[in-house]
Order: C-alpha cells, then sequence, then structure tokens
C-alpha cells in the first residue's frame, strides 16, 4: 500500500519539515555540548596528566552514555517546560486540525476498541469497559464504535467468569453486536499474537484501532477526537495520549501518579518538540490506522536463541517504527484528561514488569543493523537498549570509582580540582534542575491547582518524592543490572499475570527479594570504609539506600499512601473525571462479592460451568467445534477422574482439555445432576450445597446490576 498523498503541513499529520529539522537540530546539539563539556571535564579530572589507566579508562567509558542519557533528559523537560509558556499554541498541536469542528459532529469512519487480557481481575475489567461504553454514548457517536475483549486467559475460573460477564454486561447495556469476546485456545505470541488475530480476523471492517490494556481507561470524548485528527491527517499511522496513572492505593503508586501529573505534560511536550512525527508506541491508549498497520507492521523474526531471540516482547517500539517506514507519522497528542491507567501497587511488582520490559528492549539489539529504519527508529531503538543497560554502566562506573579511590597513581600530578568540583555542580544542575524548574514553574502558574495551599502541598510533595525516588534509585540499579547480564546469560523471561492490586504486605517475598540488595550494601559499606573515610562519605547514599532496601520496600507497598496529609494529590483525585468517579462508584458496589469455602474459591468457574446451566450453556455455545476422535478416550477417562475425585491434584492442562471440548462439558453437567451423592468426590457433594443456597445468579456479583443503558441510533 502507498502512503496517501501529502497534503499541508497543518492537515497531513507530519510537522512542517523544516520547523521540524530546526526543532530536533536545537535539541541534539544542546545535549551533544552538555555531553562534551561533561566528558572534557571527567577527563581533565582523572587524567590531568594525560596518563591513563584502566580504571580510568573504563570509568570514562561507562561516564559517556550515562552523562549523554541525563543530558537528554534534561533539555527534553526544560524545552517542554519552555513550549508550556509560550503564548502562542504550538503549530505541531494536532489539536489544532479539529479546531474548528463542532463537538457533536458526525463521525465518517468505523474503530474497534481492543481490550487484550490474561487472567486480570474480571470485574475490573467489565466496569472498566462498562464506562468507557458508557460515556461514548454520550457523546451521542458509539454507534461508529465496537468493543473486542480478546482473552488469553488460561485460568478457568476467570475464563468462564469472562464469558458470563460478557453476556451478563452486553444484556445490561443491550450492546449485543457492539460488544464482542473471544477467546484463543492457544495464547500465540502473547499480547501482539492476540492484537494480531484480531486484525487477521476483523480488522478490514474497522478504519482505526484503539488498544486498551486490561487496566485502561478512557472518556468517550477523548476517544471520539482522536478518530477526528486521524480523518483529518491522513498520514498519521499512530496516535499516542499520555495515559496517566490513576487509582492507587499503596505509597508507591500514588507517588508514581504524583510525579506524573507534576512532571508528565512537560516531558511530553519536550519528546513532541524533538520526536515530531518518529515518536513511540507505548502499546495501549492509543489510536491505530488500521490498513497501514495491518500490511506493514507485521512483526519481523529474530534469531530463535532468547532471550535476545524469539519472540518480539517490547512489539510497541517495533511497529511504531515499522508504520514509520512505510511512511506514516507516529505522533504524541498533548493529553491531560480522559486517558487514564493503573500502574503497579508494589516495587517488587514494578520489578517484574521491569524484567519483561528490560528483555524486550535489550532485543531490539538486533533491530539496530537492520535496513531501512528511519533514523530516529533506529535512534529510538538504541535509546530503549541504554534506558536498561545504563544500570550496569552505573555499577560498573562506582566499581572503577572505587578502585581509583582505593589504589591511586602515586606518579600521578595532582588532579584538576577545580575540573572535580565544577562538574559535581554540573551533574547536580543536570539532575535537580528540572524538576526545580517544573515545580517553579507550578507554584507560579498553577497547572495543576489553583488554589495556593494545594501549590505548597505539590512542593512539599515533590521534596519527598525526590528523596524517595533518590533512595530508590540504587535498588533499581541493582535489579536492572541482575536483568541485563541474566539476559546476556541466556536466561528468558515467563508470561505471567500482573498483579495489579496488592493485598496487604508479604514480609517474607520483601525480605527474599530485597536480602541480596541488603548484603551488597553491607558488603559496599565495609570496602568504603576500607577505602576510607572522605570515599565513604561520598558512597553513603548508595550504601544507605541498599541496607534499607527491605523496609523501603515494604513501606512502599503499604497503604500509608500520604492521603490523609494531603501529600501527592492529584487533580483527578480533586476533581475526578466521571469515568473514574463512575468505575470507583461500580467497583464499590460489587465489592461485597459471595463468599466460597476455600476449597471451592479455587475453582469456582469450573463449578459454575459443570453445574450451571445458564453458564454452561453459554461456555458450550462460544466454544468451536473440533474434531476430537482421536483424544476422545483421553477426555473421557479425564472427566471420569474429575467427576469421581474433584479438580484436586488434576493438571491445568487437563482441565483445560475438558474445558475446551463442547460434548465433555455438556456432558459433565448431565452427568454431575443425574450421580447419587455416593457417586461423587467430596468436592461435588459440597458444590452443590452451594449452588443450592444461592439465592441469586451465581455471577451477579461479578458486575454492578444497573439500570440498561439505551443504546444510541
Amino acid at each position: 500500500m502507498t502512503p496517501p498523498a501529502k497534503t499541508t503541513p497543518s492537515t497531513n499529520g507530519f510537522p512542517p519539515p523544516r520547523l521540524a529539522s530546526a526543532r530536533r537540530a536545537t535539541f541534539f546539539v544542546l545535549v551533544l555540548l552538555g555531553t562534551g563539556l561533561g566528558t572534557w571535564l571527567m577527563s581533565t579530572f582523572v587524567a590531568a596528566d594525560g596518563k591513563w589507566r584502566w580504571a580510568e579508562i573504563g570509568l570514562l567509558l561507562t561516564f559517556v552514555p550515562l552523562y549523554y542519557q541525563l543530558n537528554c533528559g534534561f533539555w527534553t523537560a526544560l524545552i517542554g517546560v519552555w513550549l508550556q509558556n509560550q503564548a502562542k499554541s504550538d503549530p505541531t498541536d494536532l489539536w489544532q486540525t479539529i479546531s474548528h469542528e463542532p463537538a457533536d459532529a458526525p463521525l465518517t469512519a468505523s474503530t474497534a476498541i481492543v481490550i487484550p487480557v490474561y487472567n486480570e481481575d474480571v470485574t475490573r475489567v467489565w466496569e472498566g469497559l462498562r464506562v468507557t461504553y458508557q460515556s461514548l454514548v454520550k457523546t451521542g457517536q458509539i454507534q461508529h464504535f465496537d468493543f473486542f475483549v480478546l482473552s488469553d486467559s488460561d485460568d478457568t475460573n476467570k475464563w468462564i467468569e469472562e464469558e458470563t460477564a460478557w453476556l451478563e454486561l452486553s444484556r445490561q447495556l443491550g450492546a449485543f453486536g457492539k460488544i464482542f469476546y473471544r477467546k484463543r485456545r492457544k495464547p500465540i505470541n502473547r499480547k501482539s499474537g492476540n492484537v494480531s488475530d484480531f486484525c487477521r480476523r476483523w480488522g478490514k471492517r474497522y478504519r482505526y484501532m484503539i488498544v486498551f490494556d486490561a487496566d485502561s481507561l478512557m472518556s468517550g470524548s477523548l476517544m471520539v477526537a482522536m478518530t477526528r485528527i486521524m480523518e483529518n491527517n491522513p498520514r498519521v499511522g499512530i496516535l499516542q495520549t499520555f495515559p496517566k496513572q490513576v487509582a492507587s492505593e499503596t505509597l508507591l503508586g500514588r507517588l508514581m501518579q504524583f510525579a506524573q501529573s507534576l512532571y508528565g505534560p512537560a516531558f511530553m511536550a519536550g519528546l513532541n518538540y524533538w520526536q515530531n512525527g518518529e515518536a513511540n508506541f507505548w502499546g495501549h491508549n492509543a489510536i491505530i490506522r488500521l490498513e497501514p498497520f495491518i500490511n506493514h507492521c507485521a512483526l519481523p523474526p529474530l534469531p530463535k536463541t532468547v532471550p535476545f531471540g524469539g519472540h518480539i516482547l517490547s512489539h510497541d517500539f517495533v511497529e511504531a517504527a515499522l508504520m514509520r517506514k512505510a511512511g506514516y507519522a507516529v505522533r504524541l497528542l498533548n493529553t491531560n484528561r480522559g486517558s487514564y491507567e493503573e500502574g503497579p501497587p508494589s516495587l517488587i511488582d514494578t520489578l517484574k514488569r521491569d524484567r519483561r520490559w528490560c528483555q524486550g528492549n535489550m532485543q531490539h539489539f538486533w533491530l539496530l543493523f537492520a535496513k531501512g529504519w528511519h533514523p530516529m527508529s533506529r535512534f529510538n531503538f538504541g535509546h530503549g537498549v541504554l534506558s536498561y543497560v545504563s544500570s550496569p554502566l552505573w555499577l560498573l562506573f562506582l566499581i572503577f570509582s572505587t578502585v581509583l579511590a582505593k589504589f591511586p597513581d602515586p606518579d600521578r600530578l595532582p588532579p584538576a580540582v577545580n575540573a572535580g568540583q565544577l562538574l559535581l555542580v554540573l551533574t547536580g544542575v543536570l539532575i535537580f534542575m528540572p524538576k526545580t524548574v517544573i515545580l517553579l514553574d507550578e507554584l507560579f502558574t498553577g497547572r495543576l491547582f489553583k488554589p495556593w495551599k494545594l501549590r505548597i502541598m505539590t512542593f512539599i510533595g515533590s521534596l519527598m518524592d525526590t528523596l524517595i525516588f533518590t533512595l530508590m534509585a540504587p535498588v533499581m540499579m541493582w535489579f536492572h543490572s541482575k536483568f541485563v547480564f541474566k539476559i546476556v546469560l541466556g536466561q528468558g523471561v515467563k508470561w505471567v499475570a500482573q498483579r495489579r492490586k496488592l493485598e496487604g504486605v508479604d514480609w517474607r517475598e520483601a525480605i527474599l527479594t530485597f536480602g541480596e540488595v541488603t548484603l551488597l550494601g553491607l558488603a559496599w559499606g565495609a570496602i568504603s570504609w576500607w577505602v576510607g573515610s572522605t570515599f565513604m562519605l561520598w558512597m553513603a547514599p548508595i550504601v544507605v539506600s541498599m541496607v534499607l532496601a527491605i523496609p523501603i520496600a515494604i513501606w512502599l507497598g503499604s497503604g500509608q499512601s500520604g492521603l490523609r496529609w494531603g501529600l501527592f494529590l492529584t487533580p483527578e483525585e480533586l476533581e475526578p473525571p466521571s469515568v473514574l468517579s463512575d468505575l470507583q462508584d461500580n467497583l464499590a458496589e460489587v465489592k461485597g462479592r459471595i463468599q466460597m469455602p476455600p476449597e471451592i474459591e479455587k475453582s469456582y468457574g469450573l463449578m459454575q460451568v459443570c453445574l450451571d446451566p445458564y453458564v454452561n450453556g453459554l461456555h458450550v455455545s462460544l466454544l468451536r467445534r473440533r474434531n476430537v476422535k482421536d483424544t476422545r478416550e483421553y477426555l473421557d477417562e479425564i472427566a471420569e477422574r474429575l467427576v469421581k475425585t474433584g479438580p484436586q491434584g488434576m493438571k491445568p492442562v487437563e482441565i483445560n482439555a475438558i474445558m475446551n471440548d463442547a460434548d465433555t462439558v455438556t456432558a459433565l453437567h448431565h452427568r454431575l445432576w443425574a450421580a447419587g451423592e455416593e457417586e461423587l468426590a467430596p468436592f461435588w457433594s459440597l458444590a452443590i450445597k452451594q449452588y443450592n443456597l444461592a439465592a441469586t445468579h451465581p455471577f451477579a456479583h461479578l458486575l454492578a446490576n444497573k439500570e440498561t443503558v439505551p443504546q444510541a441510533t
């Protein structure tokens, strides 16, 4: 497919070429000048006499990429603040392309909203879908949007709950034919394979696709506006919003959402300044033009050997590069409201997510050398690799520093103290000035909060968040270094469901996870003391952070979130948009889930599909008929064992085999209700009693039983 003909700069989706080139040149000149100055000061400091030892060479080689990365963040933030304070609107802002259109103007394109799920909290997924659907109804444009929940869940309970939740929600909203559910038998290529499967089966029916994560939430007005922008900018292939973290209950979660609200808009504006039409796709809360995505964005094969090879994990960066290679722009949309997500509740969950992201970014090493990429796409791949390689570089920098402090060269000339002091001051400016400038901007402009009391609380919260993130940094450095080393040694990562809510603090998990960091901190503290008191003082912040890793992790995962003192507030907490307030109300309404005995709870979905005729019939109707002549004897054998012994001791693969065969599931339903109590395992006797005690439909607790929402025509 050839890209559409180029139109005027205001409607084709790309920024004006001269402006884009000038901005990019300005940014990289500033970054390279800052990096060059720091490199000169460091080389002058460590080798004033021009004589280099191996540790000094290693120190400089690790310093340069770290200082380059520091300069990139510094100039991105400062340019972002500068753009935010311009009297005239940014000429590259895509919002301008729809500013002349009335909000209720009819759409001319169909859009699919796809929600890939994998063993997620069913209630949260479907209640999020409910409020998104209702928000679209209020815009009067619901007829142009369809929803697809794409399941790869291999947990039987989740699978059955998803099916019943789909039917119940569609009934409540009158949305049959608007909300669809599909469960894959084999989760090939994980999320990217799930979306690819949708594109092959149904993609040609739609012009656009909005991709959600399981915890995503977007307002109807924003999705309608994004569709209009895509219509008016035919060469935009992917339009990525800024999803703000919300609904956090732990200290870490509220710190993250506070930092996003305060610092995020400036960094987004800065990224848009120099990325232009070659931005990155973050995998969710974005709209995609389906025709070029289907034709050009199939993921390229990598070497089969994991972890550098195998299936591409960070598929979103690659899809953005392929879209740009096909001649379409990938743009960031400046959004402060309307696009939301939830984040990891604890430091342990953050590290688990980072482990997957680390391997995905390290895979991009192969793509750096592939042919045909736009230079900025290659640059984005390199930045993705550097975002994790910077941790082992920092670790090596500290090791080289320790060696040089303990074994100084007795013959070298006195160091250039002024160069060292100047470098220390310059580094401090690069680290702390972006936050300082953003915070001062908030104090004077009140972008987040107009009342002065809230601005002062924001100032206090920023000081505390800087302290806490400083304590976290050495711990994250150690784990990210471990991740990189494991990947280099060939250790891959498994696909597991994400934990999005934390139910209490697990001391044992924290001790097992962070015990080695504590020991490393103690050892490094002893080495620093052995090296000398001055060096020990210089290393103290890192050593203290490592030694306190366990209590810090427990504290960050606790419910002491600072809310009671008014700290870390965000605009969404004080004035929640309707999609957020409606979601919280609905989740509170269904919180009182029917309680089952533990032995039943673990196999709740299996119990329902076998006993409840409503659930059994629904499940069978959604299964694809298969020819199982060769496996009929095996299915009959495990089904008989399930009846006589219960699910205890049965393998998940056996339960899934039963659940995937319509004839076996139907026969089980009849067999269990026809059998005498003496023929059944104790599990089934208890399950039948619990089922008979249920006064309401067994899945009524999963969804808020709202009045039916009339479907817009």
